[in-house]
């Protein structure tokens, strides 16, 4: 039976099967930020009949059907979504690939609009860990800064590491208006619940800046085939650069643990003007485009 249920820890191993084999992955859509997230969001997957697709949808605080994950490639989708969500289905956060797809085979029954706070940014990792060359001075000028007035460590997220990051998340939340505005409650508490789950869900890395015995900044990332996702990243603004610092020893000491990375996926800016400034500073080489579709058989 077609139904959709609440999204659960002990369904990892299930998720893990369509998201292997979904032809784009977005970060919407991966198990940390799903799980993560879905307290306040309520995200629930369907899964199809014949196992091919894993419907997800979001249940807070309205219901907005998602795109699927699983065997995009495939003759059937307008019987498929008519059969489960009638003559006029609306979907958010459709990624380009998937977009293509219904497009060539639902033509003119398909509506697009680009949802460009979603799409998520591309970056080349041994740009992003070396900041080579005169397009990254002015960021390799930064961290260069920070290591002559402060003297800090890089360390990996570890069982011992872990309270120290939650206590971290707890006062960066204090200092950012106890994380009052809009996303960022939602955001401390997938935080708080993806590090108590830590070595429940696979794949999952991340790393700390400390000074003087402190943390000044960390970072909680996720690994898939030659791509890292960089889920969260908080620093301490009492230290300059922290936001470079954190982002260029990460991406030094995964290359260093895996080689054949090649590709980082920053996330999305939420529309956010200074963040989309930031994220543009260290020039995408893609995106991961997601659009909001609408279809009328």
């Amino acid at each position: 039976m077609f139904e959709f249920r609440d999204i659960e820890i002990e369904d990892i191993a299930f998720f893990e099967h369509y998201w292997i084999t979904t032809g784009q992955r977005a970060s919407d859509y991966s198990f940390p930020i799903l799980w993560g997230w879905a307290r306040d969001y309520g995200y629930q997957a369907a899964q199809e009949e014949n196992g091919s697709l894993l419907w997800i949808r979001q249940t807070v605080p309205g219901n907005y059907n998602l795109a699927p994950l699983g065997q995009w490639e495939r003759d059937d989708w307008a019987e498929t979504i008519e059969k489960r969500f009638g003559k006029e289905p609306e979907f958010w956060l459709v990624p380009e690939k998937l977009m293509s797809i219904w497009k060539l085979q639902l033509g003119d029954r398909m509506k697009v609009e680009d949802m460009r706070g979603s799409w998520e940014y591309l970056y080349d990792i041994r740009d992003l860990a070396a900041l080579p060359g005169n397009r990254y001075m002015r960021k390799r000028n930064r961290v260069n800064q920070f290591r002559k007035n402060y003297d800090y460590l890089f360390k990996p997220i570890t069982d011992e590491i872990i309270p120290h990051v939650m206590e971290f998340q707890h006062s960066w939340c204090q200092a950012n208006n106890g994380c009052a505005e809009k996303g960022l409650i939602q955001e401390n508490h997938g935080i708080l619940r993806i590090l108590s789950n830590w070595h429940k869900i696979p794949r999952l890395v991340g790393g700390i800046i400390e000074v003087s015995g402190k943390i000044a900044a960390y970072t909680i990332g996720e690994l898939a085939c030659h791509t890292i996702f960089v889920h969260f990243e908080k620093a301490s603004l009492e230290y300059g650069a922290a936001y470079q610092v954190i982002n260029k020893e990460f991406m030094s000491h995964m290359l260093g643990e895996h080689p054949e990375l090649a590709v980082v996926n920053r996330e999305e800016d939420m529309n956010d003007p200074g963040l989309r400034e930031a994220k543009m500073s260290y020039m995408p080489m893609d995106f991961v485009r997601k659009y909001r579709v609408k279809i009328k058989f």
